[in-house]
């Protein structure tokens, strides 16, 4: 089932909780709507199943706190809209061949994400037959609409000349962990000027927007917002549903056709109301997004009892529906046609808000003319290692993904790597052993007919020696002002990502009373960081402590560490995550995760200002260390990441046993809601000292069960959502306890509508 979203009137289904007795006065067709959904959610067994387009949702955030720009924009749309339909009539027009350039950003970790030129030249060639009326498929669209299906004028070639006049395939891979829950901070990392390229940024998965839910696919910016973002413009695409091979295996690869439509200003055909107007004539005016409807439902939605005919429409809903329009939300292989109509909506797009894209002159710049002759480009040298972390004598695999032209075309691969053995290698993906300590360089130079290009990665391999730097108890207080480097004992060092001398810094403006449970003297300095200070929106940031030997420590062991933080604003997206590894950082396994609401320890309120924080505005947080127990070579890295945000601050770092905390007494040594209040999208979030059978029980007030869940649950850092335990509550108090053995801990949480 393809699922792309959801937008009625205004309203998302999944961000507004409602009463019983509003569900009584909703209208007929939201309501038939709401039945749908949750008839499909019943089917649905993963989270996966669920898949959405996001183009809609990222329109209203970008204009959420611009409400006059945004007024400004729309009326600029609908004079478009206005002089698009009297332009073409009926919408059957056909007014030039127009070939848009395109550049295709792999924003990657190394990984599967990392999609070959051939995986891209099997999307374009879909996206091209589909905006051509050349798919194969199309002898399914039904013959009452087929004379309205044809070809849209519209042809996507990749570059073949970059913005400095250089020769490229059309695609450029950037290395990145915003792969991860993408949005609009890869932009950031590399675009293309959107005035004479469509760039489209394929990565690993895409973050949700705060009106959707499920699965992103995709996301396209709408062609007037150029006036105001153009540094957005473009399309991002998850790599498993670009194309139909490799990594997109098993799609159909219609996401970038049906996102590329909202590039050129095509609504959704529901025109995102119910009943709404997606501004084409010849497109019936459909009730609702269409989920899993294929060619044996049609014809589907027949007659006005669904939809009134619009204004000046050449087909009347005695039709039905056009669910195979790309522009809906059925499955891929149920998509098959754009109308006529919708074809000459996106060349007025085109000949409007990018008409510089088309001109002759960009399409020469570009080199996508018919007569342009392609020729051999120079390699762009890049590489991955399998680890960047590891300790003295472990061996690393080099990857060489160099790229922009053919592998086989690169004559030569002439690798250096300090402190390596080898020390220097030919070979395209070579192996090498590190056995001192430190942090070291690689460099890869590769070359062809036509050039050769060198990458450096400074410090790319860090090596940790076999013995531990410290051991348990072990603390930080940031009381010395060499911290984090101390040049005549550099076993106490922290390692700080590339450019976080810039970012996370010590501090004596704020500092913790001291909350832990071991006493660590002076109290005078903290260490902090802010998002609103990075360069790019979602920009990670990290710390990693020394190794420290957890052998002769015994269960329980805990980090624990004073932290303070608020929220500045309500577009903050402030996150921190804590890492722990047993193999000098080769892998690691995440044991805390809070993003701003669980983070802010000052009540939760704004703080628009930089925040320093009161004695009172510190809490005490923790991280299991119970698996790690016996273990001799153990690093915790602080991840931090966010966007708008403020001032995060952390003291009095620990590692001890903690037998003062009893498992017997107490299996539960943390136990959060968040947000509380919510609208029913709570996270309950708990530890454990080990694994362990508990139950879960949502109450109301007055003691009457609503659900109850029993799980065995592992001996770390477990989060359940609410949601989960009980979809739709309604507003009001409910009591979540957590039991094990007898032991139990109970609170209480708030629904608003």
């Amino acid at each position: 089932m393809r699922i792309f979203g959801i937008l009625i009137s205004g309203y998302t289904p999944h961000n507004k909780m409602f009463t019983q007795k509003q569900l009584g006065t909703i209208s007929y067709h939201m309501k038939k709507l709401i039945a749908i959904t949750f008839i499909l959610l019943a089917g649905i067994t993963s989270v996966s199943a669920q898949n959405w387009c996001g183009a809609v949702e990222n329109r209203q955030e970008l204009y959420s706190d611009r409400p006059a720009e945004a007024a400004i924009l729309e009326k600029k749309l609908e004079a478009f809209n206005k002089l698009q339909q009297e332009n073409t009539a009926n919408g059957l027009k056909s007014d030039g061949h127009y070939i848009v350039p395109v550049v295709f950003h792999v924003i990657h970790q190394g990984g599967s994400e990392n999609i070959s030129i051939e995986q891209i030249n099997d999307q374009m060639e879909i996206l091209n037959e589909d905006f051509a009326h050349l798919n194969a498929d199309s002898t399914n669209t039904p013959a009452v609409f087929a004379e309205y299906a044809g070809d849209t004028n519209i042809e996507f070639r990749l570059a073949k000349l970059d913005p400095d006049g250089n020769c490229t395939e059309g695609v450029t891979r950037t290395y990145s962990n915003l792969t991860q829950s993408a949005r609009d901070n890869v932009k950031a990392l590399i675009q293309w000027d959107p005035q004479h390229y469509l760039n489209v940024w394929v990565v690993k998965t895409i973050e949700n927007f705060s009106s959707s839910g499920g699965i992103i696919l995709g996301f396209a910016q709408f062609p007037d917002q150029l006036w105001g973002d153009a540094e957005t413009d473009g399309i991002v695409v998850r790599h498993d549903y670009c194309g139909s091979i490799e990594t997109a295996s098993g799609t159909v690869g219609r996401t970038l056709t049906h996102e590329a439509g909202h590039w050129l200003n095509l609504r959704h055909i529901w025109g995102d109301a119910d009943c709404g107007t997606d501004f084409v004539n010849d497109t019936p005016t459909a009730e609702e997004p269409n989920y899993g409807v294929c060619t044996s439902n049609f014809p589907w939605h027949v007659g006005s009892s669904y939809c009134s005919a619009g204004a000046g429409q050449t087909i009347t809903q005695a039709s039905g529906e056009m669910f195979m329009n790309y522009m809906d939300y059925s499955d891929d292989h149920c998509m098959n046609m754009f109308s006529l109509g919708q074809g000459a909506r996106m060349r007025s797009a085109i000949t409007t808000y990018r008409n510089n894209l088309v001109t002759d002159a960009n399409i020469a710049a570009t080199g996508t003319a018919d007569d342009y002759v392609t020729v051999a480009c120079a390699p762009i040298a890049e590489f991955t290692s399998n680890y960047i972390y590891g300790c003295a004598g472990d061996g690393f695999n080099y990857n060489n993904e160099s790229y922009n032209t053919p592998i086989d075309s690169i004559s030569s691969f002439e690798w250096t790597f300090e402190g390596g053995t080898p020390a220097t290698s030919t070979e395209q993906n070579p192996s090498v052993d590190y056995e001192e300590s430190g942090e070291f360089t690689t460099t890869l130079t590769v070359t062809n007919s036509v050039g050769s290009s060198t990458m450096t990665k400074e410090a790319y391999i860090n090596i940790s020696a076999d013995d531990a730097d410290m051991s348990a108890p072990y603390f930080q207080n940031f009381e010395s002002s060499e911290f984090p480097i101390f040049e005549n004992n550099p076993h106490w060092n922290w390692a700080l990502s590339a450019s976080d001398d810039e970012s996370w810094m010590r501090t004596t403006q704020a500092s913790s009373p001291n909350l832990s449970p071991i006493d660590n003297g002076a109290n005078n300095a903290s260490y902090r960081i802010r998002s609103s200070e990075f360069e790019e929106l979602g920009e990670v940031h990290t710390l990693l402590t020394p190794s420290i030997d957890l052998s002769s420590t015994s269960t329980p062991i805990r980090a624990y560490f004073d932290l303070a933080h608020a929220r500045k604003n309500g577009n903050s997206d402030d996150q921190l995550l804590i890492h722990v590894s047993d193999d000098c950082g080769r892998s690691w396994t995440k044991r805390f995760d809070k993003g701003t609401d669980a983070l802010s320890t000052n009540g939760g309120g704004n703080s628009f200002f930089d925040f320093v924080p009161t004695d009172g505005q510190w809490e005490q947080f923790s991280v299991n260390l119970n698996a790690f127990a016996g273990e001799s070579n153990v690093i915790l890295k602080f991840e931090f990441t966010g966007s708008e945000g403020n001032w995060l601050y952390i003291d009095n770092f620990v590692v001890c046993n903690s037998d003062e905390l009893s498992i017997s007494e107490n299996p539960f040594t943390e136990f959060n809601i968040y947000p509380n209040p919510s609208k029913g999208d709570a996270t309950i979030e708990f530890d454990l000292y080990q694994d362990a059978q508990i139950q879960i029980v949502l109450s109301n007030v007055y003691g009457a069960v609503l659900a109850q869940k029993d799980l065995k649950m592992k001996s770390a850092n477990n989060s359940i959502q609410l949601k989960d335990l009980y979809a739709n509550l309604k507003a009001g108090i409910y009591l979540v306890q957590l039991s094990n053995d007898g032991t139990s801990i109970t609170k209480k949480v708030v629904i608003t509508e």
